[in-house]
């Protein structure tokens, strides 16, 4: 493993987490995420480790337009924190439906491989959702 922190890697970390949630292929997303990962949404119960989060995948509606903007990543060579915000739109195109808006904490791990992978994430609900346009 490497002894420097390079934020850019936790940048590509989130393009590569944001492919994933709109793939066609509904598990995709879950294995950007370490095998122990726990998942907080707002107002649910947390969600522990890879196998409970392929149980969530196979039952979550697709996704398109994710977006995660990060506001503050700080890190060293093994662990790093992203504070900021995300959205998507429930559906794929052209078929979309609402637009939901979260603030998020995401505790990202480097692993063996040298990969990032989000270790713990919470999400809390932005007041704002609408209807896609």
């Amino acid at each position: 493993m490497r002894s420097t922190f390079d934020e850019a890697e936790i940048r590509d970390a989130e393009r590569a987490l944001e492919e994933a949630l709109q793939s066609t292929e509904p598990m995709a997303w879950v294995y950007h995420y370490t095998e122990d990962a726990i998942f907080v949404a707002s107002g649910s119960q947390a969600i522990q480790g890879r196998k409970e989060l392929l149980k969530m995948a196979a039952d979550m509606q697709p996704l398109s337009s994710v977006s995660l903007s990060a506001v503050r990543t700080e890190g060293n060579e093994n662990l790093a924190y992203t504070y900021g915000t995300a959205n998507w739109v429930s559906g794929h195109r052209p078929a979309t439906g609402t637009t939901t808006r979260v603030r998020f904490v995401i505790v990202w791990r480097r692993e063996e491989d040298g990969r990032w992978r989000v270790a713990q994430e919470m999400l809390d609900a932005d007041p704002i959702t609408e209807p896609a346009h």
